[in-house]
């Protein structure tokens, strides 16, 4: 008798556990590259193009660009990334959406084969 009802909560919990949504995959995920909001190289992640430093100097303009980013130089990864938006320099982070936002962070896409910054 005990061993019959062993089985049974076993099954059920086999059942429940397999229909049931793993913990995560019910969650969007809202990361985004947000750029110009990250602090120091050990948080920004690779590549800097002139791409990207065209397009955010198209969206923020000339003057603000040299402003805020004017220590910029582009590079291939993260670990060659120095300190960021506090030392005028341009990367980016993964950041959720919503914190990129509140940030004042830009984010960058590609359209029709041409980087375009926005802001967050």
């Amino acid at each position: 008798m005990k061993k019959d009802k062993l089985i049974l909560a076993a099954v059920a919990g086999m059942t429940l556990g397999m229909t049931a949504p793993g913990i995560g995959f019910t969650e969007e995920k809202t990361d985004v590259k947000c750029w110009g909001v990250n602090s120091c190289g050990k948080h920004s992640k690779c590549s800097v193009t002139d791409a990207d430093i065209a397009a955010v100097k198209k969206l923020i303009g000339d003057k603000e660009y040299e402003t805020k980013f004017g220590k910029t130089e582009t590079h291939s990864c993260g670990s060659h990334a120095k300190c960021g938006a506090a030392s005028k320099i341009l990367n980016w982070a993964p950041t959720a959406a919503a914190e990129c936002k509140e940030k004042g962070g830009l984010i960058i896409k590609d359209a029709e084969g041409k980087k375009v910054a926005e802001k967050a």
